[in-house]
């Protein structure tokens, strides 16, 4: 039997704001149904003894030093944009006025 029924699928596409068929519905509930028992499995296993671990890698903060290389210049950069407006590279709106 499925742990998680058809309208709690229906529920999470609703707050993700996902529009789902009754076909993806009912499939989802299986596969998010089969994903919880995967994650069941996982959580019954014995780690008495295990030290726990935020990142199994030793290096950390891995990377090269700062060195200063020449660079554009605002003008420069700007010179070769489609469109600039007061010292910044101007580009189309993307969102609307309400968001």
């Amino acid at each position: 039997m499925s742990k998680i029924s058809r309208d709690e699928v229906a529920h999470l596409a609703r707050l993700a704001r996902l529009a789902l068929t009754d076909d993806e519905l009912d499939s989802f509930a299986g596969q998010l149904d089969a994903i919880l028992g995967h994650v069941s499995q996982i959580q019954s296993v014995d780690v008495t003894g295990v030290e726990a671990t935020g990142n199994p890698l030793k290096d950390v903060n891995v990377s090269r030093p700062d060195v200063v290389v020449p660079c554009l210049t605002q003008e420069e950069a700007l010179a070769a944009a489609p469109r600039a407006e007061d010292g910044r590279f101007a580009v189309p709106r993307i969102l609307g006025e309400g968001e």
